[in-house]
C-alpha cells in the first residue's frame, strides 16, 4: 500500500485554496460561529486566501469550532449539525482534494455517503438493482444517532496514518478533530 509523505505542500498552494473555495461556493452552506457568509469571504477572496495561505504556512492557523445547530427530524427529534466557518470549509476542502485520490479506491463500492460522484439516486438505483437481480425483499434504513460526535478520533488518525505519512498534514487533522463545538455562542 502506497504511503503519502508530502502532502502540505500541496496545500500550500493559492490556486488548490481557490479550488477549495469553489466547491465550498457551489454547496453553498450557513454561516459558522464567526457569521461569516461564503459572500463576504468571496468579496475579499485575494485577501481571504492570502491569509489562509499565510496561516498554513507558518503553521498558524488554528479551526474555529463549529457552530451548533439543531433541525427538527420528520419523526420528532433533531438531527444536531455542526456548521464550520468559511475559513474551516476551504481548508477542509482543499484536504478533501487531496486525500479523496488516495482514500477513493479503499472504500466498498456500495458505500455512498459523502463520497465524489454519488447520490441518493445512485443509492435508490443499487438497491432497486438487488431487488430485481436477488428477490430481495426489504430495504434498511440506517441513521446511526449522533455519529459523528462518538467518533474515535485516534482511530480516525491511526487509519488515516495507514496512508498518509505527512506529519504536518496530520497535525491539522487534529486541530480539526479538537476544534469543538460552540451552542449559543458558548
Amino acid at each position: 500500500m502506497k504511503g503519502y509523505y508530502s502532502l502540505y505542500g500541496r496545500l500550500l498552494n493559492k490556486a488548490q485554496l481557490y479550488k477549495g473555495f469553489k466547491n465550498v461556493w457551489k454547496a453553498k452552506g450557513a454561516a459558522g460561529i464567526d457569521r461569516q457568509s461564503l459572500s463576504d469571504f468571496a468579496s475579499n477572496l485575494s485577501d481571504n486566501l492570502y491569509q489562509l495561505l499565510l496561516e498554513l504556512k507558518t503553521k498558524q492557523y488554528q479551526p474555529q469550532p463549529v457552530r451548533r445547530v439543531e433541525i427538527p427530524k420528520e419523526g420528532g427529534g433533531v438531527r444536531l449539525l455542526g456548521i464550520p466557518t468559511v475559513r474551516n470549509k476551504v481548508i477542509q476542502q482543499t484536504l478533501n482534494d487531496l486525500f479523496s485520490p488516495i482514500f477513493e479506491e479503499q472504500f466498498h463500492p456500495s458505500s455512498f455517503g459523502y463520497r465524489p460522484n454519488r447520490s441518493c439516486h445512485d443509492v435508490i438505483n443499487k438497491a432497486t438493482m438487488f431487488i430485481r437481480r436477488y428477490g430481495r425483499q426489504h430495504l434498511v434504513d440506517m441513521d446511526l444517532s449522533k455519529c459523528f460526535d462518538k467518533l474515535d478520533h485516534e482511530l480516525i488518525i491511526s487509519s488515516i496514518r495507514k496512508r498518509v505519512t505527512d506529519g504536518s498534514v496530520l497535525e491539522l487533522l487534529n486541530l480539526f478533530l479538537k476544534s469543538g463545538v460552540m451552542v449559543d455562542g458558548h
